[in-house]
């Protein structure tokens, strides 16, 4: 597994479990936090990785 998968599954996890303890919890900021990190992890989505060097 490469950083950028990593990162993204590292992102959206977080960004669930953020959310889901905002709802639980009755926090916006936990949620608003949450809607942030599984935004990060749909951008890095579109992350190209560099060209390889020959």
């Amino acid at each position: 597994m490469n950083l950028r998968t990593m990162l993204k599954v590292s992102f959206a996890l977080g960004g669930i479990i953020l959310f889901g303890a905002g709802i639980r919890f009755d926090a916006n900021a936990l949620r608003w936090g949450g809607l942030a990190c599984v935004a990060v992890a749909w951008f890095l989505r579109f992350w190209k990785a560099p060209p390889e060097a020959h």
